[in-house]
């Protein structure tokens, strides 16, 4: 609840968005709509550092069609098992190859999946958890989460892994010229450092961060206010926040982040990204309804 001054700052304009927000949020952010978002999978464990790495890689693989995301996320945590934070933490990166035969997801093949998942147990070795290594890099007197979650990918990016090797990748263009293309691990975990707009990591972090409330876990709320996060921008969103004046930005980029959060801190300062998931929900229902030739 906005405060009395905050309330008389906004427009007639703004006062409108904010009530269809609030309405939003009291019809969708429920449990019941988890089965339409990969965090559902983080909520079977009971461990809050299993929770950290399943929702890591919820986040991590949280592009495309959602039971694409789901399909491999469960054969990823069938192999990890009941506690995937223990699973990676005791196999070093040589005993990690070849333990997932055949998965795969979009352009993620099983050498870039078994990278990624040799750099959070290494992590999970050195750090103990993924909050106790957030928590080494964080200074909470920054306005946002940006500066820390460079530092905190960069982190995990830069753990030895040896013997395994990260795939490189490039671009072949007609004329024959070519140009590197960033790792895949380093697209699964993106940083603002690398100019994009964080879409997945700023979910994570929103799933971390903020109240255990049946959606978000909250697991880090005690040492990262809600108010520094920044709005996780997917198609649904930035739509969504182009239609309610939000943003005048074409695309998802970094400044159309900082726009829509900026905007939605006018209306809740203390936890901005509370209408994230309900958006989501707004744009699937409105893309369903177009659908149907309903809208």
């Amino acid at each position: 609840m906005l405060c009395a001054p905050l309330m008389k700052a906004l427009s007639s304009r703004e006062l409108s968005v904010k009530a269809f927000l609030d309405d939003a949020v009291e019809r969708y952010h429920r449990p019941e709509f988890l089965v339409t978002d990969p965090l559902q999978v983080a909520h079977r464990y009971g461990a809050p550092e299993d929770q950290e790495v399943v929702g890591l890689l919820a986040a991590a693989f949280a592009s495309g069609n959602i039971r694409a995301i789901l399909s491999v996320l469960e054969k990823i945590l069938a192999v990890l098992g009941e506690h995937p934070a223990e699973w990676l933490r005791r196999r070093r990166p040589e005993e990690v190859r070849g333990a997932f035969p055949g998965i795969y997801h979009r352009w993620v093949r099983e050498s870039d999946l078994e990278v990624l998942l040799a750099l959070i147990g290494e992590t999970l070795r050195r750090h103990g958890t993924l909050g106790a290594l957030w928590r080494s890099l964080d200074d909470p007197r920054c306005a946002t989460t940006w500066p820390t979650l460079a530092r905190f990918v960069d982190a995990i990016l830069e753990m030895p892994i040896e013997p395994l090797a990260r795939r490189g990748r490039e671009l072949r263009r007609a004329d024959g010229s070519v140009s590197p293309l960033a790792s895949v691990e380093s697209v699964l975990l993106t940083s603002p450092e690398r100019g994009s707009a964080c879409k997945r990591m700023n979910l994570f972090l929103r799933w971390m961060v903020r109240p255990a409330d049946g959606i978000d876990l909250g697991l880090w709320g005690s040492f990262v206010s809600p108010a520094r996060l920044l709005m996780p921008v997917d198609v649904h969103v930035m739509r969504q926040s182009q239609l309610l004046g939000l943003t005048r930005r074409k695309q998802p980029d970094q400044r159309a982040v900082m726009e829509i959060t900026a905007k939605l801190r006018r209306f809740c300062p203390e936890d901005p990204c509370r209408y994230d998931f309900a958006l989501v929900r707004v744009g699937i229902e409105r893309k369903a309804k177009g659908h149907r030739g309903e809208g």
